[in-house]
């Protein structure tokens, strides 16, 4: 062949895969960005538990506490509903990434949906969060660290070690 057939050849490759990388790269970066935002709020959210009854306070103390729990309850019900919305708007915008990411197994959607749900559970208190926080690791393709860790640490006595860490949401910023 000749030489010019290379040359448009090298270049035509070239002005390709840029393209597909520029079309593919940035927004299946904007998404596993996104899912690590989501699976660090759940994370620390993923514990609040919801108000007592206000009608049990009683002391100006205990006032307080309540209107703080109503105020992180509402903050992680925003947090959640925003995440969702999002990662559905992705979805709906772009769509091959959103096929591309399927067939490696993350089912962007259905973690959308599930993190709407999770929203909306923290309004009611027989709802099984557990559960919806489960469906949407597993749409996002989470790995279960329990079963690794514990067949890497020797088991002494079949003794169950406990570490407890108490969180305040209120040192945490809950913004996004």
């Amino acid at each position: 062949m000749q030489w010019y057939v290379y040359l448009i050849s090298i270049s035509a490759t070239t002005v390709l895969s840029w393209l597909v990388v520029e079309l593919l790269g940035r927004p299946i970066r904007t998404v596993f960005e996104l899912r690590r935002k989501i699976l660090k709020r759940m994370l620390v959210l993923g514990n609040i538990s919801l108000p007592k009854p206000r009608e049990t306070a009683v002391s100006s103390r205990e006032i307080r506490e309540y209107n703080q729990a109503v105020r992180n309850v509402r903050e992680a019900q925003r947090i959640f509903r925003n995440l969702g919305f999002r990662l559905l708007a992705f979805c709906e915008n772009e769509p091959a990434t959103r096929n591309a990411l399927g067939l490696m197994g993350l089912n962007l959607v259905a973690a959308g949906s599930g993190l709407i749900k999770l929203s909306e559970a923290y309004s009611r208190p027989d709802t099984d969060r557990a559960g919806l926080r489960k469906q949407i690791e597993k749409a996002l393709r989470v790995p279960d660290a329990a079963p690794a860790a514990s067949s890497q640490r020797p088991r002494r006595d079949n003794a169950i070690e406990y570490q407890t860490k108490f969180i305040y949401l209120r040192d945490i910023s809950l913004s996004t």
